[in-house]
């Protein structure tokens, strides 16, 4: 029934056009609710929706984006449970039961709209199909996020990565609620509770302890080096990306959370700031020279070069409001928010030729590894590392084991000079 919208004067046009379209394509269904119908629950006329919206299907394009938006909000929400005492494989388990029951719970409070949206897809057009994808994919980076800083923080891993963990989890929510809404669920689960502690549990049970002891795989100079510069031939935007991760330190994970807000310079140095799921922010100096080798100045690097590139486009942004508080630092190559995939894709382009010495291919987390190595190499005192990088003090051996490893090899070197 549709009628608290009515009495809010005060919400804009458009929004009150679009809580009302939500309010009776949920409660009836697309197909049954006309724009006649949606017009005088919101008491506009129906020219003024066609003016906002031009048709059935633009509207039902700014439902899906709304829905979407609150969608994301229940994703972040998740996030609230990343706190400090996260610590083993019952803190995963809580908080993938948390998300998974609570977008079942969303999904089906609108049943209508999900039957409506499954029964009538093939009639949409190319723009609201692409809009839904874009908007599932932003869900699926949110959830990749928690997952991943879940991961970190209880010292787990797992054979996939967290993008791909998401999307499949997200997959396996859809698939149930339209089984749920669409057909008798329960000649499949015979409860939602079941479903959930078996989508929780195949996850759970491939997540491996990471030993306390976990060896410390940095690159080479020369291959660092190399790498860079096949990132250099691919582009500015992969250039500027390659010296972020050799440069900061920061993780793929790091890096699709920056915004143009976070670059920052100060004196003769280029700052980030970075920012973890908790909100926990953090300031890392964007280094000049690597591995020996200087890529520009604090004003004239990748990363400058790069937002170069971008200047009509940002000129064009400078008249809206805190733009550089919302825009992302570095675009994917459909002009969107990069995404932890195009990285970890731009990582093996760039690395295809290269090698492990055990013949594995280079992983991305090896170029924060060596990045580390390099700052406790040059003398950074322990505490200041741990400030900039993030690392807690207990998984300091690790690097100042193979930091002692290359400076023994080193001397062993030198006695042949």
């Amino acid at each position: 029934m549709v009628h608290a919208l009515m009495t809010v004067s005060r919400i804009p046009t458009r929004q009150r056009i679009v809580n009302t379209a939500l309010e009776l394509f949920a409660s009836k269904g697309i197909t049954e609710t006309t724009t006649r119908q949606i017009a005088d629950f919101a008491q506009v006329n129906e020219v003024t929706l066609f003016r906002h919206f031009g048709n059935k299907h633009g509207l039902l394009l700014a439902v899906l984006q709304e829905c979407l938006q609150k969608y994301l909000v229940l994703a972040q929400v998740g996030e609230s449970l990343m706190v400090s005492d996260i610590s083993s494989q019952s803190d995963l388990r809580r908080f993938l039961k948390y998300y998974i029951q609570s977008s079942l719970r969303a999904l089906e409070s609108v049943p209508e709209l999900v039957r409506s949206l499954v029964g009538e897809a093939g009639q949409y057009p190319l723009e609201s199909r692409q809009a839904l994808a874009q908007g599932i994919n932003q869900v699926n980076q949110t959830i990749a996020t928690a997952i991943n800083d879940v991961l970190v923080n209880s010292r787990l891993q797992y054979s996939l990565p967290p993008i791909k963990l998401a999307n499949l989890l997200n997959t396996c929510i859809l698939g149930y609620a339209v089984i749920t809404l669409t057909s008798d669920v329960q000649a499949i689960w015979r409860d939602r509770d079941e479903f959930v502690s078996t989508l929780v549990d195949m996850f759970v049970q491939e997540v491996n302890p990471i030993s306390q002891a976990r060896p410390i795989n940095d690159i080479s100079a020369e291959t660092v080096r190399e790498i860079l510069l096949q990132a250099k031939k691919c582009g500015a935007k992969d250039y500027a990306i390659a010296y972020l991760l050799f440069g900061s330190g920061l993780t793929a994970i790091d890096i699709t959370r920056l915004r143009l807000k976070d670059y920052q310079h100060q004196a003769n140095h280029g700052i980030l700031l970075t920012r973890d799921a908790t909100g926990n922010e953090r300031s890392v100096p964007l280094n000049q020279k690597i591995l020996g080798h200087r890529y520009g100045s604090a004003t004239n690097n990748p990363l400058s070069a790069y937002l170069k590139t971008r200047k009509n486009e940002l000129k064009d942004l400078k008249d809206l409001k805190n733009i550089e508080e919302i825009a992302p630092l570095i675009l994917s190559s459909e002009g969107k928010p990069l995404s932890l995939e195009e990285i970890e894709q731009l990582w093996e382009r760039w690395t295809q030729p290269y090698r492990n010495l055990n013949g594995s291919p280079l992983t991305i987390d090896q170029a924060r590894h060596t990045w580390c190595l390099e700052m406790l190499s040059r003398g950074i005192d322990v505490d200041s590392f741990c400030i900039i990088s993030g690392i807690k003090p207990k998984e300091l051996q690790a690097y100042q084991t193979r930091l002692n490893q290359k400076l023994a090899i080193d001397k062993a070197i030198a006695l042949d000079a």
